[in-house]
């Protein structure tokens, strides 16, 4: 992957799953990458409900 794309697909993680990413790669012109955002996110959100776990185990 070029270094845009790649951006493209990480900024997915940020996304409001599957509409944003369809505004994300809507508004970058960058629809093939659909499959790749859809992992990304799935992935990153999955990633991010494990260290929420471990930081609300930590402080409480």
């Amino acid at each position: 992957m070029y270094p845009v794309e790649a951006a493209i697909v990480t900024a997915c993680h940020s996304g409001l799953g599957g509409t944003g990413d369809v505004a994300i790669l809507g508004a970058s012109d960058r629809m093939g990458l659909m499959a790749f955002a859809q992992i990304a996110t799935r992935v990153g959100g999955a990633i991010m409900i494990v260290i929420a776990t471990f930081l609300m185990k930590m402080i409480y």
